[in-house]
């Protein structure tokens, strides 16, 4: 996985993931990706990277993983 933070010429932080075949398999194997992303100089926070077919298929991995209800913070709102 290729992990950098980039700036837009307004100066807003763009943080890149990149992934390769092998993250693509661990995804659709229900293996979250993990990045830390104060080892990029952000404020300490993790991102889930996440994967499945369907989104609900992710839906039901998440409720698995961390149980139900969940409380969504902040979503971006679908294209």
């Amino acid at each position: 996985m290729i992990k950098a933070l980039l700036r837009e010429t307004t100066g807003a932080p763009v943080v890149v993931l990149g992934l390769s075949d092998e993250n693509m398999t661990r995804l659709m194997a229900d293996e979250p990706i993990v990045v830390q992303l104060a080892n990029l100089g952000l404020k300490p926070m993790k991102v889930l990277i996440v994967g499945g077919r369907t989104e609900a298929d992710i839906a039901a991995q998440l409720a698995e993983t961390f149980g139900e209800p969940r409380t969504v913070i902040r979503k971006e709102p679908d294209r």
